[in-house]
C-alpha cells in the first residue's frame, strides 16, 4: 500500500521541521513545503499529494483564500486545517472554505497523524476543542432545495453527484454509499441524458455551476477579520 503523500503549509519553519519529522516517523511521506498559502497553492498543482496540511494563519496569501482556490483546482485533495483559533467565526470561514477536517496546534502530535490517515480513507476528522462548533456551525445550515438544473435526479444520484463533485472515484463512492461499484457507474449514465450532458466531466461542471460543492458563499467575515 502507498504512504499517504502529505504537502504541509506552515509558515514557521521549526513547526514544519517538526510535523514533518512526526509525520515521516509514522510512514507519511511528506513531499513538499509550503511557508505561504501563494506557494501552498502552487505546490498542490505541481505535487501530487493526498492530504495538504494547511496552517490558517500566514503572511500573504492565508490558508483559508489558499483552501478556496485549492479546492476550486485540485478538489480530489483532502485539506485539515491547522490552527490556533477555535472561534466559530473562525471554523466557519474554514468550513466555507472547503476543509475537510481540523488539528489544534497545542493537541499531541499523535492527532495530526490520525487527522492525516483520517483525511486520507476519505473521512473527515473535526478533534477536541473543534467538534462542538463543528455541530453549531451544521445547526445553521438551513435545508437547500435541489438545484433546478438538477430536478429530475432522485436522492441516490444527487449523493453520488456530491461525491463526485469532491472528487472521490467510483470506488470511493462505492465504498461510502455501500453500493457496488456497478450500480454507482449505472446510476452516473442514468444521470446524464436527465440533465441534458454528454459525459462526466459536463455532470460535475453542471453540478458545481448550480451550486453543488459550495454550500456556502464567501461574505464578510473574511480571514482579515480573524481574532489576533
Amino acid at each position: 500500500m502507498n504512504p499517504t503523500r502529505v504537502l504541509i503549509a506552515e509558515d514557521e519553519p521549526v513547526a514544519r521541521q517538526g510535523m514533518r519529522s512526526w509525520l515521516e516517523a509514522h510512514g507519511i511521506e511528506v513531499v513538499a513545503e509550503a511557508a505561504n498559502g501563494r506557494q501552498a497553492v502552487e505546490m498542490a498543482r505541481s505535487h501530487r499529494i493526498d492530504v495538504l496540511i494547511m496552517d490558517l494563519r500566514m503572511p500573504g496569501q492565508d490558508g483559508i483564500a489558499a483552501t478556496r482556490e485549492i479546492r476550486h483546482s485540485r478538489p480530489h485533495i483532502k485539506i485539515l486545517a491547522f490552527t490556533s483559533h477555535t472561534g466559530l467565526p473562525h471554523l466557519r470561514a474554514a468550513v466555507r472554505a472547503g476543509v475537510h477536517g481540523f488539528v489544534l496546534k497545542d493537541r499531541e502530535s499523535d492527532d495530526l497523524v490520525r487527522a492525516v490517515e483520517a483525511l486520507a480513507r476519505g473521512e473527515a476528522h473535526f478533534g477536541p476543542g473543534t467538534a462542538d462548533h463543528v455541530v453549531a456551525l451544521l445547526q445553521e445550515i438551513p435545508e437547500q432545495p435541489c438545484p433546478p438544473a438538477l430536478q429530475g435526479l432522485n436522492s441516490t444520484q444527487l449523493k453520488i453527484l456530491s461525491f463526485m463533485v469532491d472528487g472521490h472515484d467510483d470506488k470511493a463512492i462505492s465504498r461510502k454509499l455501500s453500493l457496488e461499484l456497478k450500480t454507482i457507474r449505472s446510476r452516473i449514465s442514468e444521470m446524464l441524458p436527465i440533465v441534458e450532458v454528454g459525459n462526466r466531466e459536463q455532470l460535475v461542471t453542471l453540478a458545481r455551476r448550480a451550486g453543488m460543492g459550495r454550500p456556502f458563499q464567501p461574505d464578510p467575515e473574511s480571514s482579515a477579520n480573524f481574532p489576533q
